[in-house]
């Protein structure tokens, strides 16, 4: 009989150890669930932030597709000489300027794309490690007998 209360007494410290066990493992989980949503909000930011750059750079693009092709739309019978030059020279330099700044469109871009790309291996990591925590926590809970 002491045997047998001795053993039970063994398996009560070991449920109770599982429970604990399974415990710490869940508000592990849950810390990890929280780091993975926190991230998903980040994630969807940046690919908002993307979809209105893209916007952007179309409009951006279209309006320097016009200013490089006002030197052409204009007969050089409407203008000639010293100001045909000078209107020249400052449509290219306007149109230099736009393309600076459309390379620069071209760099955010691919800042954002690269961003976008190591959050959603983040993503992938914190949800395994999600899934791990829940399933340890599982685990210590179908040990209890």
């Amino acid at each position: 009989m002491a045997k047998d209360d001795a053993a039970e007494k063994k398996r009560q410290e070991k449920n109770a150890q599982n429970r604990r066990e399974s415990t710490r493992w869940q508000q592990i989980g849950n810390e990890r669930k929280a780091n993975y949503d926190k991230n998903q909000k980040k994630l969807e930011r940046l690919k908002e932030a993307k979809s209105k750059l893209e916007k952007s750079m179309k409009n951006f693009s279209q309006f320097e597709n016009q200013v490089k092709q006002y030197p052409t739309k204009l007969s050089t019978g409407q203008f000639k000489g010293t100001l045909r030059d000078k209107f020249d020279e400052k449509a290219n330099k306007m149109g230099t300027a736009l393309h600076t700044e459309e390379n620069s469109y071209q760099r955010n871009m691919a800042k954002l794309d690269a961003e976008i790309a190591k959050k959603e291996l983040e993503q992938g990591d914190l949800l395994g490690a999600v899934e791990s925590a829940f399933n340890t926590a599982k685990n210590f809970l179908a040990s209890i007998f």
